[in-house]
């Protein structure tokens, strides 16, 4: 009876005190949700959330809100880990974290300006990446450290202030003793343009010729502060990689660091008779100060160009340089032959461009390509095709256009052998009939193809199989045609430069015969 009686008084007694705390106690869990942390925190509250969303524009405001969720998770990390921390400790970690903020929001301040100045049009996109690499990180500094800039930020600025032994034109940042937002921006925009300089967007292959068929993979400004801003002292290096590595580049800014050394003692003022191209120049200090200049202008348009090549040209490779009339078989980076080559014509000229070569043709036939049809072999017969049959050639049509072959022989055009490498220029190499026109010094003569000297050579060295050397190939020769594929296609590049060191170090200069390297030159402002 005790018990039963007193239960419900008890239990009154409980729910009449709950319904009595229960607006205080909510009043308490509500305030802190309801109440902004900052006036800026209530001012984008009011604002409309699609505002909010789709703003590009960096605001001083953005990373401080990001900070102090990140804040209220640090605090709440270390109540749970280091609750019994030093007084000391804990206020300099409320220190570094308020250094944080406030450089966060001096960068946002620092781009929202940027962003309101008006740059160059080439500067304008690469600032716009710039800017947009920073809001992905929430405005986070990469070149900041506790005692002023880091440790890749002045390896960096070593190299920026070196970009001139590579050709460039880069405007290294002065250095600065402590960090500032206005620091960082322009440390980051040099690196990046450093980084695309090198990888070469100075100038558009395009721009200077149809023909050139190259496309530099130019680097992004974020790719190129990723990777620079993580090298710590081996920045510099970093960023000087973005540079060509091939060995003839290199051999190229050797040249280039002498001949400056050069220019800076006692010169003539007056070119003498012997300064000419024909022969490799040894000695830069003998040049004249006007022919000095020339060299060097040189020298950096066709530094640039080794820009617009492939970073990986395979170790096994055949190349063809069009104004040395000259191709070189590569294997495992060793030269193993060189040939005289005839290219094409200032009129039909060769282009540059590079691809694969999978197999090659003994024996090959002709399949005579439209223009010339067109523009020789009509007006040469008057239209009458058919008198070419006479010659050694198969004339047919289809829906109305003529298709003109000529079969495998010794008088066939492409001669006994064809190097193939697929493309839609209709480009390969080839032997040919007109063997004597390789006694000439220049040799630009066809109509695009490339006819090389000693193909068969030049065959063994690319066939590179048991059984397949210069005199067994030469055994195939006949009327059929003979296909032979190669163990794995080999990188074919057909090049454009006008100043090469020989084996023996010196700089060869040789006739710009399409007069790409002046379009360089001009280009550059050199």
């Amino acid at each position: 009876m005790f018990r039963v009686s007193l239960l419900p008084q008890a239990a009154a007694f409980v729910i009449a005190g709950a319904l009595l705390a229960a607006p205080a106690v909510a009043q308490l869990s509500s305030a802190p949700n309801d109440a902004p942390r900052s006036p800026a925190a209530a001012e984008r509250r009011a604002r409309p959330a699609l505002e909010r969303e789709t703003s590009d524009r960096p605001t001083a405001d953005a990373p401080r809100e990001a900070e102090e969720q990140q804040t209220d998770e640090r605090q709440g990390l270390d109540k749970r880990q280091g609750a019994d921390a030093p007084q000391g400790v804990e206020e300099q970690r409320r220190v570094d974290r308020r250094q944080a903020t406030d450089a966060r929001e001096s960068l946002a301040r620092a781009l929202r300006d940027w962003s309101n100045e008006e740059p160059r049009v080439d500067e304008s996109v690469q600032r716009s990446e710039i800017a947009a690499y920073y809001k992905k990180r929430n405005y986070a500094p990469i070149w900041r450290a506790a005692d002023g800039f880091t440790e890749s930020a002045r390896s960096a600025l070593g190299a920026l202030r070196d970009a001139g032994r590579d050709g460039l034109r880069v405007n290294a940042p002065a250095q600065e003793s402590s960090w500032s937002a206005a620091g960082e921006l322009a440390l980051s925009e040099a690196v990046a343009d450093y980084a695309a300089q090198a990888s070469g967007a100075r100038v558009n292959p395009a721009t200077i010729s149809p023909d050139i068929e190259e496309r530099p993979s130019v680097v992004k400004p974020a790719q190129a502060l990723d990777a620079v801003a993580e090298a710590g002292d081996g920045a510099g290096a970093r960023l000087a990689a973005f540079n060509p590595s091939h060995p003839a580049y290199a051999a190229l800014r050797e040249k280039l660091a002498e001949l400056r050394a050069a220019r800076g003692h006692p010169r003539r003022q007056a070119a003498a008779a012997h300064e000419s191209d024909a022969k490799p120049i040894t000695n830069f200090a003998s040049l004249s100060e006007a022919k000095a200049k020339r060299v060097e202008a040189e020298i950096i348009a066709n530094m640039e160009r080794w820009r617009w090549e492939p970073r990986e040209m395979g170790a096994t490779r055949l190349e063809v340089n069009i104004p040395q009339f000259e191709t070189t078989f590569t294997r495992d980076n060793q030269a193993v032959l060189r040939a005289r080559v005839i290219v094409g014509k200032k009129t039909s000229p060769t282009p540059v461009f590079s691809d694969l070569m999978p197999y090659i043709i003994i024996n090959p036939s002709w399949n005579v390509p439209e223009s010339i049809i067109e523009n020789e072999l009509e007006p040469k017969t008057g239209g009458k095709l058919s008198k070419l049959r006479a010659r050694g050639y198969k004339v047919t049509y289809r829906n109305g256009r003529p298709i003109v072959q000529q079969e495998p022989g010794e008088k066939n055009a492409l001669g006994r052998l064809k190097f193939v490498f697929p493309n839609d220029l209709l480009i390969y190499m080839h032997d040919t009939p007109q063997k004597k026109l390789f006694a000439r010094a220049k040799r630009a003569y066809s109509h695009g193809c490339v006819r090389v000297q000693d193909p068969f050579k030049l065959a063994e060295e690319v066939v590179a199989r048991p059984g397949y050397d210069e005199k067994r190939l030469k055994a195939l020769i006949g009327t059929k045609e003979h296909r032979i594929n190669l163990a794995k296609p080999i990188p074919v590049h057909i090049e454009y430069f006008t100043a090469v060191v020989n084996d023996d170090g010196a700089l060869k200069l040789y006739d710009d015969i399409y007069g790409y390297s002046a379009k360089v030159r001009s280009a550059l402002a050199l």
